[in-house]
């Protein structure tokens, strides 16, 4: 009898685990079984899935990082918009050196990571915890990828509650700022001062995505944009293209960048545009922390809206 109460017991736990499992499809189309409310989330994509993530309020328990000039470590992204470091999570492993040991040994109930970085891996990753890899570039927009990676992680309400008072403090900006900039245009671009290119930047986390919910038009040179791409690189002979209202870029500080790093860049690559850019000529040329404006996140659009 104490036998078949036991036998009983461990069948109905079995059932009350499966049930507590959902099945998602990820950005390269597997299928996965995750957990319905993960406890111990593995983060191996800093400014996008650790930002995301932490924002959320999710059980992060550690993160892949990026390496100092003076040999500590980072989180890009999250260290700027939340002030997280390596002494609240662990360490996964560093940005491009996957250390599937040490995150075997962190014993993650549910694994998150970038495609482009990590679709090779999948199947080993899988080995240790479910894995769902998650594409910050396939031409979608952002906050609706940020979205979906909110039903995936079982934190759908959350996401709504931050994007309810974000839709809020757009209309209330959107009232503030001039008629003649809501309704104007914009570009976003990156320059290349090394090799003489722009790159054109169709969806780039809420750089893009805050001027676009303000009621600024894209220049129409975005969409030659592929189909399933957020970006696309072009030659010094279509800067006149990307003229705008407003032309919006970011810097790199651990790169050496700042803010008029774009403006050195521009002279490289186009002598003279000081003359033909209206955007120069009018000084809205802006460029912006990329810590802070290319993580799909609440908070740093907050930041981005301060500075606008």
């Amino acid at each position: 009898m104490r036998f078949a109460t036991f036998v009983l017991a461990a069948v109905l736990g079995f059932a009350a685990t499966a049930a507590t499992a959902r099945t998602v499809t990820d950005h390269s189309g597997h299928v996965v079984e995750v957990p319905d409310a993960p406890q111990r989330i593995l983060s191996l994509h800093d400014w996008t899935l650790t930002v995301m993530t932490r924002e959320l309020g999710a059980p992060l328990i550690a993160s892949s990082g990026r390496l100092a000039p003076d040999g500590s470590t980072f989180i890009r992204g999250g260290r700027e918009l939340f002030g997280l470091d390596f002494s609240q999570i662990e360490l996964a492993s560093i940005h491009g050196k996957p250390d599937l040991e040490r995150i075997r040994s962190l014993k993650p109930d549910l694994i998150v990571a970038n495609a482009g970085d990590y679709d090779a891996l999948q199947e080993q990753l899988s080995s240790i915890a479910p894995t769902l890899m998650f594409d910050a570039e396939n031409g979608r927009p952002p906050f609706e990828l940020y979205r979906e990676y909110a039903g995936w992680i079982g934190r759908s309400e959350q996401f709504e509650t931050l994007k309810a008072a974000y839709d809020k403090r757009i209309a209330m900006t959107r009232s503030k700022l001039p008629a003649t900039f809501v309704s104007g245009t914009y570009s976003a671009i990156l320059t290349n001062g090394r090799d003489g290119t722009l790159t054109l930047l169709k969806e780039y986390g809420v750089l893009t995505t805050v001027l676009d919910d303000l009621g600024m038009k894209r220049i129409a040179l975005s969409e030659a944009v592929s189909t399933g791409q957020s970006r696309m690189t072009i030659g010094a002979e279509l800067i006149g293209e990307i003229d705008a209202d407003l032309i919006v870029t970011s810097f790199l500080p651990e790169n050496g960048e700042n803010e008029s790093s774009v403006f050195t860049d521009l002279a490289r690559i186009a002598p003279g545009y000081e003359g033909f850019l209206r955007a120069y000529e009018t000084k809205r040329i802006f460029s912006f922390s990329r810590y802070e404006v290319y993580p799909p996140s609440f908070r740093g659009a907050d930041i981005l809206l301060d500075q606008l």
